[in-house]
């Protein structure tokens, strides 16, 4: 990969990077921009899956004051703000069918116009994209112009998923270990430095991470919140951890979830679980791993629980947060891929966990003030 970055970072054509939610693709762009003729230059990122197509347009191409609701000044777009360096268009293949051909010109031609103006103005700007979705496939379904592929596509990397470069995840694991400590640690409190077993280290290169580097830090940071100052990481924590999620093994040739009875493993035991008897909670965790297929989705045992005093209606708010967690967990952490396995829209699960935490609020509220 870091062959990759140099044979690129040397050229000053568009370049397109590819792979799964996760593996790195935000940081080998900035990386090639630091190698690059243009490091004294810009570098200006942009999620194109976060906003809306009107949205989109007015941030890469700026407005004139008036040329819509709302926009009370004359804005600078992101084209002309990375004027002369880098523009980054992160999950390039969320952007808006609309929007691809005037976003053709700008590539093609290097001119953009502002909204509200007719006047088309140059921008020297290298394009790096990035995406987890596979944009020939879309090039077929008509989701993406072929035309812009190809003027995205001059160079093209693909960072391999984590599961393709197991002799990666010692290093990660070792700095993301740092990053933990780092950030308990405080000038007024004794420096924390995490360690970890070396059979836990093994195990956990085993694993598959569905949200690969993303998930492992993730998982990492779970890690540490359980052990005390000089308290190494052990197996057994990591076999806990590991059960209360749809992770695989993946040196197993069928795949299957790792359960290893891990959660009985004496040195640690399962923190509290609302619902559910600190002494069942594992004997739960398992028999429910015990019974899941390949894909299922794993939901926490408190579900399973109608709380003394809740309603139907509390019950279920409370079930469909703990699906879409679950969901997230599964899926690699991120909205739009735990809405898919849901066949949910990523609107309707934000919709769902905005309304169940306004009514954990009230709940929260009225107990403090019974108790007042």
């Amino acid at each position: 990969m870091r062959a990759d970055i140099e044979r690129v970072a040397r050229r000053p054509f568009n370049i397109l990077i590819t792979g799964e939610t996760g593996t790195g693709k935000t940081q080998i762009a900035r990386q090639i921009h630091r190698l690059s003729a243009r490091a004294g230059n810009p570098l200006i990122e942009l999620n194109c899956a976060n906003l809306p197509e009107h949205l989109v347009e007015a941030e890469l191409f700026g407005h004139r004051k008036g040329a819509f609701t709302g926009a009370d000044h004359d804005r600078r777009g992101l084209f002309e703000e990375a004027d002369g360096g880098v523009l980054f268009l992160d999950e390039i293949g969320d952007i808006p069918l609309g929007l691809q051909n005037r976003l053709l010109k700008a590539i093609d031609e290097k001119q953009i116009k502002r909204l509200g103006t007719n006047h088309y103005q140059f921008c020297d700007v290298q394009i790096i994209a990035a995406t987890s979705r596979n944009l020939p496939t879309m090039i077929l379904n008509g989701e993406f112009r072929e035309d812009l592929y190809c003027r995205l596509a001059v160079l093209t990397m693909e960072t391999p998923p984590l599961r393709e470069r197991r002799g990666d995840i010692p290093a990660m694991i070792e700095g993301f270990l740092r990053q933990a400590g780092d950030a308990v640690n405080s000038p007024s409190t004794q420096y924390k430095v995490y360690e970890i077993k070396d059979d836990a280290l093994a195990l956990l290169c085993e694993v598959d991470y569905p949200g690969n580097i993303r998930a492992l830090r993730n998982f990492i940071y779970e890690l540490t919140s359980y052990v005390n100052e000089e308290e190494p990481i052990s197996i057994g924590l990591v076999q806990f951890a590991l059960s209360k999620l749809s992770y695989r093994v993946g040196n197993h040739a069928n795949g299957i979830n790792y359960l290893h009875g891990g959660v009985t493993s004496p040195d640690i035991g399962p923190p509290p679980t609302i619902g559910i008897k600190n002494t069942d909670a594992s004997a739960a965790y398992s028999f429910l791993h015990s019974i899941a297929d390949e894909g299922d989705i794993v939901l926490p045992p408190e579900v399973c629980v109608l709380r003394s005093g809740e309603t139907f209606k509390q019950w279920t708010e409370r079930a469909k947060r703990c699906s879409i967690e679950a969901a997230r967990r599964a899926t690699g952490g991120t909205m739009r891929s735990a809405a898919e396995r849901l066949g949910l829209t990523r609107e309707s699960v934000k919709g769902y966990l905005r309304r169940t935490r306004r009514a954990e609020s009230n709940v929260l509220f009225d107990l403090q003030r019974e108790v007042k």
